[in-house]
């Protein structure tokens, strides 16, 4: 081999490599995908916001690992039953205007709690009517968003489109914990509750710039007929595709056994030595910079063909990562743990949910990830149990345990070698028809 031929075949990986790079926001280049990305980026920092307010309040309040469960079941009931029926309107009506008026409610919520936190009039049973309240907004707001994020990126740009949402996604999940910790130290929590409406308001004006692509399946085949006979038909649509069903249960599955460590992070951390709101503010943000960095990757990987590998094989490690985390007694080891968990979730996550957006057809999106939706907001119900059992036991065993389960359920996949593993993409050919 001659030496003029060296700097080609060295050439082409890095020339992949600045291709991958360079491709990671290819989605950002339509201008109504990126409005929705920042409006979608100031809801959920005004949500982060909230979790860690709700979340210390609630134990503050009470002191009961058990009220934190029912806080967080109270907004997953609802939301589970309402999701599938808010999955028919997205694919009915306008999913801008449903963004925003979820979003103006979210706001009026939050003021409320605002309001009683200050005044001082702030009981237990409001902080569970609020959450019933969030979770049947974020149930109508979740199927428009997510199946609007595809759309207005473009059928060639879902990967990247679904990777981009997962960066807003994590990105204020690192922002928002750490500007509630701050808001908590300096005003409480009722100033946390002010700041997310202020957001909100923000993220409605920035739903408002979506032009009219915002409602472009209103002009394609839409569902005929009574909204229970298109839920009918949209849960017959996703039992005629076993790569649909295949794809949501692995991708499901461990959501219900590794959200049980989120919702006792306060526990966790008021059992520190000096321990507080702000050290559990710090606990969330370390998920969450794991969590972005992970999204950063999956964003990179968006045009790699073999998703369902890289699902697989990166959730196993979230297991072993919980599993560490629950027997760290040391702080920065526990916070290095916590962020390579959200970095495992991030990406399994993604990868699960870009595998089923490139095989549904538009005309189903909504109703299919109203169903995603629904299976993914209900995964705090798993907090019902474990809640009774951290009260008993504490709250390292049960998190332990939960990590054993993951890792256990991804080695089971792995070697079953089924629709998962074997996926690969195609685009053009994947789209599963009526």
């Amino acid at each position: 081999m001659t030496a003029s031929r060296l700097p080609r075949a060295e050439e082409a990986p890095r020339g992949r490599v600045v291709r991958h790079v360079g491709n990671s926001f290819s989605a950002m280049a339509a201008p109504d995908f990126r409005y929705l990305t920042l409006s979608n980026v100031a809801t959920q920092l005004g949500q982060w916001i909230q979790q860690v307010a709700q979340g210390w309040l609630a134990y503050e309040l009470t002191g009961s690992a058990t009220f934190l469960g029912l806080v967080a079941a109270s907004r997953s009931i609802p939301s589970f039953f309402f999701t599938l029926p808010a999955g028919v309107l997205a694919d009915r009506w306008d999913r801008r205007r449903i963004i925003m008026i979820t979003q103006l409610v979210m706001a009026l919520n939050a003021l409320v709690l605002a309001f009683l936190v200050s005044s001082g009039l702030i009981h237990p049973w409001h902080l569970l009517a609020s959450s019933v309240v969030g979770g049947l907004t974020m149930a109508a707001n979740m199927p428009a968003r997510q199946s609007l994020a595809p759309e207005l990126a473009g059928p060639d740009r879902i990967a990247n489109a679904v990777a981009l949402n997962a960066i807003s996604f994590n990105a204020s999940r690192v922002l928002g914990p750490s500007i509630a910790g701050l808001i908590l130290a300096q005003w409480g929590t009722g100033a946390c509750y002010a700041v997310q409406a202020g957001l909100l308001v923000i993220a409605i004006l920035l739903a408002g710039r979506i032009g009219d692509s915002g409602a472009s399946h209103l002009t394609g085949r839409q569902p005929q007929g009574s909204m229970w006979a298109n839920l009918l038909e949209g849960v017959r649509y996703i039992k005629r595709s076993p790569t649909i069903v295949s794809i949501m249960a692995t991708a499901i599955i461990p959501i219900y056994l590794e959200t049980v460590y989120q919702q006792l992070l306060p526990v966790f951390a008021g059992g520190v030595e000096d321990g507080g709101g702000p050290t559990l503010a710090k606990m969330v943000t370390a998920v969450g910079i794991g969590s972005l960095v992970g999204a950063f990757v999956t964003a990179a990987l968006s045009e790699h063909p073999r998703k369902g590998i890289l699902m697989l094989t990166i959730g196993m490690g979230s297991g072993v990562t919980l599993i560490l985390f629950a027997i760290s007694g040391w702080m920065p080891f526990t916070l290095t743990m916590l962020a390579l968990t959200g970095l495992t979730q991030a990406v399994t996550m993604a990868m699960g949910q870009t595998m089923v957006n490139l095989v549904v057809a538009n005309e189903y999106r909504g109703r299919v990830m109203a169903v995603y939706m629904m299976l993914w907001s209900s995964s705090p119900l798993a907090m019902l149990p474990a809640g009774w059992a951290t009260d008993h036991f504490g709250a390292a065993p049960i998190v332990m345990v939960s990590g054993v389960l993951v890792l256990l359920f991804f080695l089971v996949q792995c070697q079953r070698r089924g629709v998962v593993w074997n996926f690969q993409e195609r685009p053009r050919l994947a789209v599963v028809k009526a």
